[in-house]
């Protein structure tokens, strides 16, 4: 089993709006406008009394929603533009608020990102199984044809086997079953008896895979596991210095969880794990102000 990704969230977004912008939006969507889009958020928030949309609208806007705030949100139509390029395929989204308020705009299920995330797909499982069926269903005339001309024909199947080769055959079956037998119990020996990591945790500053049933110890007891993603393994909390790197090729590579006047820095997009809060990409800004 996956975990679902930013990258299959932003994917699966998009996937919607191309069927939305046809739909009954379509006059905001099918050629969408910063403009556009912010008069159907204000549209779509009228009547939208979900928690999670309203958390969403205020960690993005930076100021909770109101009946009327209609001019407030005017002010904002700028924040719409990275959400106008993502949708027409020029640019990607970073920030995963703005990803959050794309999904409500398309009305895309399950969001936000964090409920998308706790999701688990079974990508490679499948991809296997549609194989199989595929292959199952193939031209069975053309197999019947192989075996008939790979066949001997019965003038030669006719000639005896040599005794060496008899002798050899019957050792061979006579160790199958015993040797199966020891396979088998070494395999189940080792599913029943070795512990597996099947999970991981949070431990200081990264995540280590761990053994579901087992009870955390020391510093790890105080965060929970989740289910195992080996992309997650590599995600770090950052200390930074003076040679730290922010920025490559003008794009952020590192991000950020705010906590009073502190700045957590980690390595990749998603949430800070020790409170659930969504990272966002680092500014200059916020470079100037909390770390200058």
């Amino acid at each position: 089993m996956v975990k679902n990704t930013l990258e299959d969230y932003k994917a699966e977004v998009k996937l919607k709006y191309e069927i939305e912008k046809v739909g009954i939006h379509s006059s905001f969507l099918l050629n969408p406008s910063r403009a556009k889009l912010r008069k159907l958020c204000g549209e779509l928030f009228k009547n939208n009394a979900n928690t999670d949309d309203l958390r969403s609208f205020t960690a993005f806007f930076q100021f909770d929603y109101v009946l009327n705030c209609s001019n407030k949100l005017k002010d904002q139509t700028d924040k719409f533009r990275p959400i106008e390029t993502f949708f027409k395929g020029e640019t990607d989204l970073t920030d995963i608020e703005a990803v959050n308020i794309a999904a409500i705009l398309v009305d895309f299920n399950p969001r936000p990102y964090l409920k998308f995330s706790r999701q688990e797909t079974f990508k490679k499982e499948n991809t296997s199984i549609a194989s199989i069926e595929s292959s199952d269903k193939g031209d069975v005339s053309g197999v019947t044809t192989i075996i008939k001309k790979n066949s001997i024909s019965p003038d030669k199947s006719m000639q005896p086997l040599s005794l060496e080769k008899k002798d050899l055959r019957i050792f061979q079956q006579r160790l199958f079953i015993p040797g199966l037998i020891v396979f088998t119990m070494l395999c189940g020996f080792g599913y029943v008896f070795l512990p597996k990591k099947e999970c991981m945790q949070w431990q200081k500053d990264h995540f280590e895979a761990v053994v579901c049933e087992t009870q955390a110890v020391g510093l790890v007891n105080l965060y929970s596991t989740m289910p195992l993603n080996k992309n997650m393994l590599n995600f770090r909390k950052i200390e930074i210095c003076d040679t730290t790197t922010f920025f490559k090729h003008n794009k952020p590579i590192l991000w950020y969880c705010k906590t009073g006047d502190h700045l957590d820095f980690f390595n990749g997009p998603g949430f800070n794990p020790e409170n659930e809060k969504p990272l966002k990409p680092i500014t200059q800004y916020m470079i100037d102000k909390y770390i200058k």
